[in-house]
């Protein structure tokens, strides 16, 4: 079996073996009372989306704010351990379900961010999740299989730098500093022996350092984040970024495409290694390490982002909302989808007015394309968190579109 997918499917495995034990012993207990679940919206198991498309950008962008502030936990989070489905995947308490708590939340910062809404309760929607980075982003490794907490330092990093470049003497300026000093350290614990950052480790080799393989698009994930950290000020060690960059470029096959992982550098032409499996991870990459200071020509950035919305956007489509990881066309998985099409909107800010103007009503389809009637997005079940990022990634995409504020 292609090891891709089998890393996929053993970890839906498992969370279905957890998930079904949960649910046993929950019967078997008379006094248990456990708090009801939501229910996802719109979701079946053949993947079907809401016909809630027909909005303008300014309307969804709207929408999307006014879901995620009325969302947000007491606590200043968003999304929740909380599922409605009998199976999911493996994502073990406490550890990985903090992981996927805060991650959400430093999306949604960038989100309630980049919809620069100037009104009260946007405001202090982010001040609260700003707080609950501040004390809670640096989140524990759950094992040596599960490591889901790079991606949280990821996105809180990159909430951080960009929160302190926005108000560098703000009140928060210290305990997010001190945050994001943190939170590098440990990304220098938790970064791979080929120099990037993935999120499984199936072979479970116990190591200090996860020793099993890096995935590319979360390698890009977090240079972007620390990046915006070390813009704003965090001292960021050179050989860590250097390695990150440099198994990110080793990623990268002639094509264009990046592989999935570097394990899979024996297997290039795999399904998901092609450049329409790709499609969903390679503006991210490409942007990360322009980032970093390596060159990226608009022909390439061009290049992504017609492969995404026009050659390869049916093939992408067709993975949304499928419950089983990668089971879709070149192993595609619903959710690369948001995620990719967020990238892709940092992406096209970098193109020339013209291309802006042509493929940005394209994106847009794209992105209503997960609408659901009650203004939030997503493409993928994940326990209770798959709305409020959902709807995060769409909200950076929108604010992104030509004309869309």
């Amino acid at each position: 079996m292609k090891r891709g997918i089998a890393r996929a499917r053993a970890g839906w495995v498992l969370g279905l073996a957890l998930a079904l034990t949960a649910r046993s012993a929950s019967s078997e207990s008379q006094d248990a009372s456990p708090p009801k679940a939501p229910e996802t919206p719109g979701y079946s198991v053949s993947g079907t989306v809401p016909a809630s498309a027909n909005v303008d950008a300014k309307t969804a962008i709207r929408g999307a704010v006014a879901w995620l502030v009325a969302h947000q936990n007491p606590d200043g989070s968003f999304g929740s351990h909380l599922s409605s489905r009998p199976y999911e995947v493996l994502a073990s308490v406490p550890g990985s379900q903090d992981a996927f708590l805060v991650a959400t939340t430093g999306l949604c910062v960038l989100a309630l961010q980049d919809s620069r809404d100037p009104s009260p309760e946007v405001a202090k929607a982010r001040k609260k999740a700003l707080d609950f980075l501040i004390q809670n982003a640096a989140v524990r490794r759950q094992s040596g299989m599960e490591h889901y907490n790079v991606w949280a330092f990821g996105y809180a990093l990159q909430a951080i730098g960009e929160e302190l470049r926005r108000a560098p003497d703000g009140p928060r300026a210290a305990g997010l500093r001190t945050m994001a000093s943190k939170l590098v350290e440990k990304l220098d614990t938790y970064q791979t022996t080929d120099g990037g950052w993935g999120y499984l480790s199936l072979d479970e080799v116990p190591t200090y350092h996860p020793s099993d393989t890096s995935m590319s698009f979360t390698t890009a994930t977090i240079l972007i984040g620390i990046q915006a950290a070390q813009v704003a000020g965090t001292a960021v060690p050179e050989t860590l970024r250097a390695k990150a960059v440099d198994h990110l470029k080793r990623s990268r096959l002639p094509d264009g495409a990046f592989l999935y992982g570097e394990y899979l550098k024996y297997r290039p032409r795999m399904e998901i290694n092609e450049r329409a499996g790709s499609a969903c991870r390679t503006p991210a990459c490409l942007y990360a390490l322009e980032q970093c200071g390596e060159k990226v020509s608009e022909a390439e950035y061009r290049a992504a982002l017609e492969d995404l919305l026009v050659r390869h956007a049916a093939l992408q489509r067709a993975g949304i909302r499928e419950p089983i990881p990668h089971r879709s066309f070149y192993s595609i998985s619903g959710y690369f989808y948001l995620y990719g099409h967020a990238y892709a909107a940092y992406v096209l800010e970098r193109l020339p007015k013209a291309d802006q103007e042509r493929l940005g009503p394209a994106l847009l389809k794209a992105v209503l394309y997960c609408r659901e009637p009650d203004g939030s997005f997503w493409d993928y079940p994940l326990y209770g968190y798959h709305d409020a990022y959902g709807t995060a990634y769409a909200l950076i995409a929108l604010t992104r579109i030509p004309g869309a504020r």
